[in-house]
């Protein structure tokens, strides 16, 4: 007997809530359960460059339900460091548009077929967020938020 695995796309990948002290990512992910039971996913991996550079990559733990033979998307969000970003960055400003590539691996649990991973990726651009009461020239070089 063959089950068919979900059927998985990363839609886009954007930030929100970024400060001097971080920023939330969020991966829209679309994600088909043909599977007659909820499809339980427990936590994703997640890498992003420019240009060839890494500038973030994480892990962040789910407790999420797909619902039965049914489509939803969802946004998996991850805590970054902004200014950390920002300095992998180099001269990339806040408020910049740049390319990306994004490889994501999303962990399922499964009673049929035990855990297994779901690998998707996107090529397309994100703009980086402005960071209010922030002076990114201070947090690109290293300074301390008060």
């Amino acid at each position: 007997m063959s089950l068919r695995k979900p059927t998985v796309r990363l839609m886009s990948m954007h930030f929100k809530d970024a400060d001097a002290h971080g920023a939330t990512v969020l991966f829209d992910v679309q994600i088909v359960n043909h599977y007659s039971e909820e499809l339980p996913l427990r936590r994703f991996t997640y890498a992003v460059s420019s240009r060839g550079q890494r500038f973030m990559a994480g892990t962040a733990a789910l407790a999420m339900q797909i619902p039965f033979a049914g489509s939803q998307t969802v946004s998996l969000p991850a805590r970054i460091d902004y200014p950390d970003t920002l300095r992998r960055l180099g001269s990339v400003q806040p408020g910049t548009t740049i390319p990306y590539e994004a490889q994501v691996d999303l962990v399922t649990d499964t009673p049929h077929l035990g855990t297994f991973t779901l690998s998707l990726s996107r090529v397309g651009e994100v703009t980086l967020p402005l960071m209010s009461g922030a002076d990114p020239e201070k947090l690109q070089s290293g300074a301390t938020p008060e």
